[in-house]
């Protein structure tokens, strides 16, 4: 479940964002619309606890974020939330799977080899666990930022912008595994994004 009420937010001398209200199930996907510096990414970053709210709530799964202290925070979105970022964010001088061990490690202290196989499998990284990740090509850096995003079974995915450097078919195809992963992981999934393309694949859309 994700939820936003009275959601704002003020940069210093800066314009303030009035975000309109999310009521997400357990499980349900969400679009968000709109063109550039409308506030996306700052949506984005206020419902992952990346940001604090000037004012309003937000709740995932039915912990209501914006009353954590800094602490119970980072706690909370490394457990239960899956971050998908434009840049993505590895450890260069660790290869795939290792990258993909320590998103694991990190909310659950688990080891779940057979997991990380199969996501690779399915992602098309089978065969790139053992290199670097400045060994991978964009498409398959990509896959493995979806990878990252979803390995730890997190109550909800956020996905800024996942498609705005493919072209047609490679925008189906990312939207797709997205969705796909999400359905596996039994994860709500929204995508913040520019890109009219993928309005096709959303019922659930919010427009800004």
């Amino acid at each position: 479940m994700v939820k936003t009420a009275g959601l704002n937010f003020a940069y210093p001398e800066e314009q303030s964002f009035n975000f309109p209200d999310i009521d997400l199930i357990p499980g349900e996907h969400l679009l968000i619309l709109g063109p550039s510096g409308i506030g996306k990414t700052t949506l984005l970053h206020l419902l992952s606890g990346i940001l604090p709210a000037s004012s309003g709530k937000i709740v995932i799964d039915t912990t209501e974020i914006t009353a954590l202290d800094r602490k119970s925070l980072d706690k909370f979105r490394g457990a239960n939330v899956g971050l998908i970022f434009q840049q993505y964010h590895f450890i260069k001088s660790l290869n795939v799977d290792e990258n993909l061990q320590l998103r694991q490690h990190f909310p659950k202290r688990i080891k779940d080899n057979e997991r990380r196989h199969r996501l690779a499998e399915r992602l098309g990284l089978s065969g790139q666990l053992k290199k670097k990740v400045t060994q991978l090509s964009q498409g398959q850096q990509q896959r493995l930022a979806i990878a990252q995003g979803v390995i730890h079974q997190p109550k909800v995915v956020f996905a800024d912008e996942p498609t705005s450097n493919l072209d047609d078919s490679n925008c189906n195809n990312v939207v797709q595994l997205l969705k796909d992963e999400a359905d596996i992981s039994k994860s709500s999934l929204v995508i913040i994004t520019h890109d009219q393309r993928v309005s096709q694949h959303f019922s659930n859309q919010i427009v800004l």
